[in-house]
């Protein structure tokens, strides 16, 4: 007889291939509102990013969206077959996220998106248990089917007994004298973006170092204005009771209140329900981490650069009160040919620490920056 593992491994095989439906579509027209509460939930001041005017006096003749707005538009975190049926696993958890844009979105653009569940599999041991791994591959366009970017997310899976076990087991932070000062040093001395003046790609070196940025301590305020940002429909009530009825790997009983009918997802946002999950404080989700770790590079690399691609680990949690420190450095610098055009091209390493020194964010960014002569084409040919 199958474990629940790997059920839950031959469920998921059956939808591979399949639109993934257990992600609803987030925000679908990239207006005003909706970016600045993308920007508030990152603490991204870019004007370009926030001030229509500021937009208008660009290249791009318009405001434009962050590139991490597609997570927005719909997250790639499928579970594939988790919300079938009770598995008796963790609740996926994305612990990978990959992204390649070819055109910014600009304020007004009507965005539409799909989402397809491309594999599942067993997965490297997590926590020393086995796990499972679904990745799922998002497609993002705008109103005229122009191809704005594709992303895949990996989520994983663990066997995992709710409310009686923990996957993270340590207590919400508490700081001293020293580390208060220490956040309170490293957000006073932040950078601000570069904005208009450009950053060329001559005027780069290896081994330079971009400014960091300080997230945190998190609050359960900036936990629900990720929430907000990723545009997804809220349901309260006898509406998540009536969705429950065709989610049931979903279904918890709320441990503070006994209610049976509580859907798992939201053990994010509810600091008396983390235990049930596995942790001390409710964790962030991973998503907004990832957009996070995407802003050392776009506010260093200018208006005029364009962030390509992004790839991020995202091992443990970032939980209630914790407090990210991220860097990054240039790792390369080189010219790329794509059909008739040029780029110039800097690889970026990033990383991101949380108070412990624990590493909770690694990867890599590509950016494409301006030349003295040679602005950056987009669309990107594809």
């Amino acid at each position: 007889m199958a474990s629940s593992l790997e059920q839950f491994i031959l469920d998921s095989q059956a939808l591979v291939g399949r639109d993934a439906g257990d992600v609803s579509q987030g925000v679908a027209v990239a207006d005003w509102l909706s970016i600045r509460r993308f920007c508030a939930a990152l603490g991204d001041i870019n004007p370009l990013y926030k001030d229509p005017s500021s937009g208008v006096a660009t290249k791009y003749h318009s405001m434009i969206a962050p590139p991490t707005f597609i997570a927005a538009v719909r997250t790639p975190t499928s579970g594939a077959a988790y919300n079938q049926k009770q598995y008796a696993l963790s609740l996926p958890n994305l612990t990978r996220f990959s992204a390649r844009w070819v055109d910014v979105m600009r304020v007004g653009d009507r965005l539409a998106s799909d989402l397809k569940v491309v594999s599942a599999s067993e997965g490297p041991r997590s926590n020393g248990k086995p796990a499972a791994q679904v990745a799922s591959q998002a497609t993002y366009r705008n109103s005229y089917g122009g191809l704005i970017a594709q992303a895949t997310g990996v989520t994983t899976l663990t066997p995992f007994a709710a409310g009686q076990e923990m996957l993270l087991d340590r207590p919400i932070y508490r700081y001293s004298a020293e580390e208060i000062t220490r956040i309170e040093r490293g957000i006073d001395s932040e950078v601000p973006p570069r904005g208009k003046r450009p950053r060329y790609w001559n005027e780069v070196s290896e081994g330079e170092k971009l400014p960091g940025l300080v997230k945190g301590p998190v609050t359960l305020n900036d936990q629900m204005a990720w929430t907000v940002a990723e545009g997804k429909p809220v349901k309260m009530g006898a509406l998540v009771y009536a969705d429950l009825k065709a989610m049931p790997g979903r279904v918890r009983t709320n441990p503070t209140t006994s209610w049976p009918f509580w859907d798992a997802d939201q053990e994010y946002d509810d600091i008396l329900s983390s235990k049930d999950m596995g942790l001390n404080g409710p964790p962030t989700r991973p998503m907004h981490r990832a957009c996070l770790a995407a802003q050392v590079v776009t506010d260093w690399m200018s208006n005029d650069g364009f962030l390509r691609s992004l790839d991020v680990e995202l091992p443990s949690y970032f939980i209630y009160g914790d407090t990210l420190w991220l860097t990054g450095e240039v790792t390369d610098k080189y010219k790329e040919r794509i059909g008739a055009a040029t780029y110039y091209a800097v690889d970026v390493r990033l990383r991101g620490v949380n108070q412990l020194g624990e590493t909770i964010v690694r990867g890599t960014a590509a950016v494409y920056l301006p030349n003295p002569g040679s602005p950056v084409e987009i669309p990107i040919p594809a």
